[in-house]
């Protein structure tokens, strides 16, 4: 898959979702995968669909006022573990319109698909004190080539992933996904390219620049 239809999925990440695991229980066990931070590149194109959802949730999007700190070890994951179980209970997976005039990521609807997961999973974090920088929407290509919504939690020794396919956090190297782009730590409304793919984009980038002298 090229990385311009890669990005293209990225804009319209709120069309797909892929379908949830029907076992979605947090069995608590220890994280196996060597933490890690997810590596960044230039700027993306936010989802529209984000757009649209920070243009009724300004709250949730506009950058911290004032400094908050990381909770500390093990809390911090404990209470991560706390809010993607909680809030993969409390949300039957549906799939939602693709209509673009129409979709929209919901804040902690009874049913909803993996947008409203991910959208609903960051804002509870951030009500229970946790800094915004540190919580990190994200676009990934599943192992089917299905555009995907997760929450990526920065710690300080790594990038972690809560998911509403997955019971666990699992750090973000442990998921098997392919990373498109992120929310941005400097401004939450604005969007970077990640992994691999962010990579890629910035090398054809260079070369076209490089063709054009």
């Amino acid at each position: 898959m090229s990385w311009i239809i890669k990005s293209l999925i990225a804009i319209g990440i709120a069309s797909t979702c892929a379908a949830a695991k029907a076992e979605t229980v947090n069995d608590g066990s220890p994280l196996q995968a060597k933490p890690a931070f997810i590596r960044e590149y230039d700027n993306a194109l936010a989802p529209l669909q984000f757009v649209k959802f920070c243009m009724t949730n300004d709250a949730d999007c506009a950058a911290d006022t004032a400094e908050r700190a990381l909770p500390a070890g093990e809390q911090a994951i404990s209470m991560l573990r706390e809010v993607n179980s909680s809030v993969n209970a409390s949300i039957t997976p549906m799939q939602k319109s693709t209509n673009p005039m129409v979709a929209r990521w919901t804040l902690s609807p009874s049913a909803g698909d993996c947008n409203d997961y991910a959208v609903t999973k960051r804002h509870q974090l951030i009500e229970m004190g946790w800094p915004k920088s540190a919580l990190r929407l994200a676009v990934v290509l599943t192992n089917g080539g299905q555009g995907h919504l997760v929450l990526v939690a920065r710690l300080a020794d790594g990038d972690f992933v809560l998911d509403n396919l997955s019971g666990s956090v699992r750090p973000w190297n442990a998921a098997e996904y392919e990373w498109i782009s992120m929310q941005s730590g400097n401004n939450p409304r604005f969007w970077v390219a990640i992994g691999e793919h962010g990579e890629h984009l910035r090398a054809k980038r260079l070369a076209m620049l490089r063709t054009a002298e």
